[in-house]
């Protein structure tokens, strides 16, 4: 017998916990490490040695199975199958998924089917030691590229170590399609069996490490010890599915260079296990974290040899969401589709019944009032609430309150009643009076009741919270604009975080324009501790035109429709990157040492104010354009060569650390301020050549060195 194959076979099966027990050729391990004592004993020698083995260790009590494998790949698919208890794990899996998608189902009108809504995402699909990097567009009603089977067909197929980083706003499906890739998954016959957890706020990432160990052990049952299950995820049996990567950042998070040593941490966890054939996929909040050199780099500095596929969902679109028959009846009504852009409501829209929704485009209530009041009245019935669902938004907007100035979405389901209880005794004592005295509750009773209120969750871990960042947005936006975190700190500005504030700001897109009016106000009102790309998306989103003066703003991938860029002196040291403008006008004027970094420009316009164009205004760096747009802006003025300095090497030399031959990915922001003390247009200029010439490729902000350009750094300035 191969040597290689008996060391083999010793190392899997320690590995899992056995012993191995000297014989003569033929290999026994014996587990003892339960209640269940059993000997494998694996065909290594003949056959006749193989049965007096079985014998002796039968008469001694243990559970006996011979073995004979033909190789290790076929021992290691027998342990994985015998240990992981592949049948219940997936249905524990499929329960798990049901559960989820009741809770979805809970909060609609009882005709609701469930049904995942396909959206229109973005795909970038990155493999380090090839060229070719672009980021597609994908519709939501393309069958042959749909999200989730295309995904599940990478984690069956995709051959070596892949990370899929699956991101979208607030609100737009993140956990559903992760729940949806599970299901797929295991509804397809396989040998490999998912490992999904879902992460919360409340955890905190220096320990990230132990908490995988703990989801680990507890979705087998303690059945392995964790470092099996480590092992068979880097072989690829086990797909790893980590929902909620963005909630281990507990505090504000506006990423720059030097914070990403807040997310290291969590990255590295992750990262170590992509070896061999594993698979990965982590859920998080758009962010710009994994869109930055930063990022990039240390994966590269990683040393590993892996794919990386981004896919970015799109915001809902309404046709793919209502039926015809409704699509029609919100188009023919004079309903304000504005507010409806979100999940949430449309899932509810798509499951009331028609006559309600005939209705719900006559003047008064909000789409968001009418569906608060479906589930508020619901309650009413389902427990025998005697609260009023003005009442009921009270005490849950205390609890919000608090739970924002705490900066935390979850709590032990005990304490969550005993806020109830301790915040709303005069509401309670008077709702006990409304009861028969026979049906009376007692106080603590009713705060019991409301701690199975249908606004709130069960998380994990005894936790439970808000039932969705969409209702938990709503009702931090009427904290706000109520006055009700004033109410009880005049300096409650500095206690909300920039995250819940977001939240407020997503929910409140489909509110009513007077509701919007409000809560842009507070955010004027107050010093809150924003960057200056939240105020710059609650002027465009609320205000709808730009208001105030940016100065060092960074405004990333903002999709603009027919604004105006003509305020004078409006940007200052602004970097616009991964924008849409379309129908817009821009004055040189607005902008003063400002620039667009891989901007998309449609049918933009320059306004002739009969100022000659100068880079003082701003410059262009990886800009595109359909109607000449952007060459208008290189021809506008010439470029003076400075004869005592190379640009093209000056931007070559960037792509390398000093004395390395490894090129690494740089954003285009980052090489425009190394390479400030030089002329920006010649810059401009020498970026657009090299990546007409193919030397560099750009997707988004990032960069990278082809081999061609590699190969011509090299020849041209390295070598020479």
């Amino acid at each position: 017998m191969n040597e290689t194959f008996l060391k083999e076979l010793d190392d899997l099966y320690i590995r899992y916990g056995y012993e191995p027990r000297k014989s003569k050729a033929t290999r026994v391990y014996l587990f003892t490490k339960s209640i269940y004592n059993g000997a494998d004993i694996v065909k290594t020698g003949t056959d006749e040695e193989a049965m007096e083995l079985r014998n002796q260790y039968a008469s001694s009590g243990y559970a006996v199975k011979v073995r004979d494998f033909k190789n290790i790949n076929e021992a290691e698919d027998f342990l994985f199958k015998d240990f992981f208890k592949a049948d219940g794990v997936i249905q524990s899996l499929k329960r798990r998924y049901e559960t989820f998608v009741g809770k979805l189902m809970y909060n609609l009108p009882e005709n609701a089917k469930y049904q995942y809504i396909r959206s229109s995402y973005e795909y970038t699909n990155y493999k380090f030691d090839q060229d070719d990097t672009k980021t597609i567009t994908i519709s939501a009603d393309d069958d042959k590229n749909a999200l989730v089977s295309k995904i599940t067909k990478q984690l069956n197929e995709h051959i070596g170590p892949l990370l899929i980083i699956l991101e979208a706003a607030a609100g737009y499906g993140k956990t559903c399609t992760a729940y949806e890739i599970l299901n797929e998954f295991i509804s397809i016959p396989s040998s490999k069996l998912p490992f999904f957890t879902e992460l919360s706020r409340d955890r905190k990432a220096s320990i990230f490490k132990h908490i995988l160990a703990f989801e680990i052990e507890e979705q087998f049952s303690n059945r392995v010890d964790s470092n099996v299950v480590i092992h068979q995820i880097k072989k690829g049996r086990i797909p790893l599915i980590i929902d909620g990567f963005d909630e281990l950042i507990s505090k504000d998070f506006s990423f720059s260079s030097n914070q990403f040593e807040q997310v290291e941490n969590m990255l590295s966890t992750i990262v170590d296990l992509l070896t061999d054939n594993a698979k990965v996929i982590i859920t998080s909040r758009k962010t710009a974290i994994f869109n930055s050199e930063e990022f990039h780099n240390w994966m590269i500095d990683r040393n590993i040899d892996y794919t990386l596929s981004k896919v970015t969902i799109s915001e809902p679109s309404i046709e793919n969401w209502l039926p015809k028959q409704r699509l029609e009846i919100v188009q023919s009504n004079n309903f304000p589709v504005e507010q409806i852009a979100n999940p949430v409501l449309l899932t509810y829209l798509r499951y009331v019944k028609i006559e309600e929704l005939k209705q719900m485009g006559v003047a008064g209530k909000s789409i968001v009032d009418r569906y608060f009041d479906f589930l508020l009245v619901r309650e009413q019935t389902r427990q025998g609430l005697l609260i009023e669902p003005e009442t009921q938004l009270r005490i849950f907007r205390k609890l919000v309150r608090l739970l924002t100035e705490w900066d935390v979405k979850a709590e032990s389901k005990e304490f969550i009643k005993d806020l109830i209880l301790d915040y709303n005794k005069t509401i309670l004592e008077e709702t006990k009076k409304k009861y028969t005295p026979d049906k009376r509750p007692r106080t603590d009773q009713l705060a019991d009741i409301l701690s199975n209120h249908a606004f709130l969750d069960r998380k994990e871990k005894g936790m439970i919270g808000i039932v969705n960042e969409f209702v938990l947005g709503t009702l931090i936006g009427e904290n706000l604009i109520m006055g009700k975190y004033l109410q009880y700190s005049k300096t409650f500005y500095e206690k909300i975080s920039q995250t819940f504030a977001l939240l407020a700001i997503q929910a409140f897109q489909v509110q009513p324009k007077e509701n919007k009016e409000k809560l842009w106000q507070v955010f004027n009102d107050y010093a809150f501790p924003f960057d200056p790309q939240f105020y710059f998306k609650i002027d465009v989103d609320f205000k709808n035109e730009i208001i105030r003066n940016y100065k060092q703003a960074v405004l990333d991938d903002f999709a603009l429709h027919t604004y105006s860029f003509t305020k004078k002196g409006q940007f200052e040291s602004a970097i616009f990157t991964a924008c849409t403008f379309t129908n817009c006008e821009f004055s040189f004027e607005a902008f003063i040492r400002s620039s667009f970094v891989n901007c998309r420009f449609y049918n933009c316009h320059l306004v002739d104010t009969g100022i000659a164009y100068s880079d003082s205004y701003f410059t262009i760096f990886g800009c595109t354009g359909d109607n000449g747009f952007v060459q208008k802006i290189f021809d506008c003025e010439e470029v003076k060569p400075d004869e005592n300095v190379n640009i093209e090497k000056e931007i070559l030399d960037l792509y390398f650390k000093k004395g390395s031959f490894k090129p690494r990915h740089r954003q285009l922001s980052q090489i425009k301020n190394e390479l400030s003390e030089y002329d920006n247009k010649a810059v401009s200029r020498a970026l657009h050549k090299l990546e007409a010439e193919s030397f560099i490729q750009l997707n988004g902000d990032l960069s990278f060195l082809t081999r061609q350009g590699i190969s011509y750094y090299n020849d041209k300035y390295r070598n020479s």
